[in-house]
């Protein structure tokens, strides 16, 4: 059943919206890829959402709708040899070239309108968020559900450092402790916005957005801006101010629940 407690959304935004499509996008490293877009015809704003090993892009599929009603371009590829790409036997060099893939992503997302583009992964996927927003200034925002220290060789620790003063939300559940150890030391490493949810028996990466559905529209207002900390502070993203993680002095501290 679909997730209740949705907000009337104005018939003006929902037609703006192209109905969702399966596309290609083109890596650096010459694959083709599929995945699953919506562009919002007059938008500047744009979104990636990355799933977990093991899965696809399907598994955004309500959190896409309701970006997209917000006014927010979406696409959600499937990573090299997951969801409808061919299949092909993964190395471990596979794994680290995975960030192609949301490069290529955010590509297409900007070939088509946006440039405030913001990424949101699970598990692994939010590994090669951050990876590929550290290494790219322009992406103004991340979300990361279940992140790890190491995927599959996909490192995070030295991608926060690197991410500077951006936002950056992160959930993990108390019933998969290396994410929550993850989240900890993330949370500690994070130089700019950062809120930390730790949720009770709600599973991994995108499984949290069924079992606690509350979070759906936590990740929503965190990507559209409109997050409101106990502070009265609003997330406003913004691209990278230059950061030298040598001169910054932080202690990690865990903003104020949300109101």
């Amino acid at each position: 059943p679909r997730p209740t407690g949705e907000s009337m959304i104005p018939i003006l935004l929902v037609s703006a919206a192209l109905a969702a499509q399966d596309v290609q996008i083109h890596t650096s490293d010459g694959l083709d890829l599929h995945a699953r877009a919506s562009v919002v015809e007059g938008s500047d704003k744009g979104v990636v959402l990355v799933h977990m090993l093991g899965r696809n892009g399907g598994d955004w599929a309500y959190v896409a709708e309701r970006l997209e009603h917000a006014h927010m371009s979406v696409i959600a590829p499937d990573l090299r040899g997951q969801g409808d790409n061919p299949d092909m036997e993964l190395t471990a060099e596979d794994y680290p070239a995975m960030q192609r893939d949301v490069e290529a992503a955010v590509a297409w997302l900007r070939e088509h309108g946006a440039t405030e583009v913001s990424c949101a992964g699970a598990a692994l996927g939010a590994n090669l968020c951050l990876r590929a927003a550290a290494d790219d200034p322009d992406i103004v925002n991340v979300v990361m559900l279940s992140p790890g220290l190491n995927y599959k060789g996909v490192t995070a620790g030295d991608a926060m450092a690197r991410y500077g003063l951006r936002p950056v939300l992160l959930v993990a559940s108390d019933d998969d402790p290396y994410a929550a150890r993850s989240v900890a030391v993330l949370e500690k490493q994070a130089l700019g916005q950062v809120h930390t949810e730790i949720l009770e028996r709600a599973g991994r990466g995108t499984k949290m957005l069924n079992r606690s559905p509350e979070l759906e529209g936590v990740v929503t207002s965190w990507l559209r801006g409109t997050f409101q900390l106990a502070s009265g502070e609003l997330v406003l993203p913004k691209p990278a101010m230059p950061v030298d993680p040598g001169e910054v002095h932080t202690t990690g501290r865990k903003l104020d629940a949300h109101k």
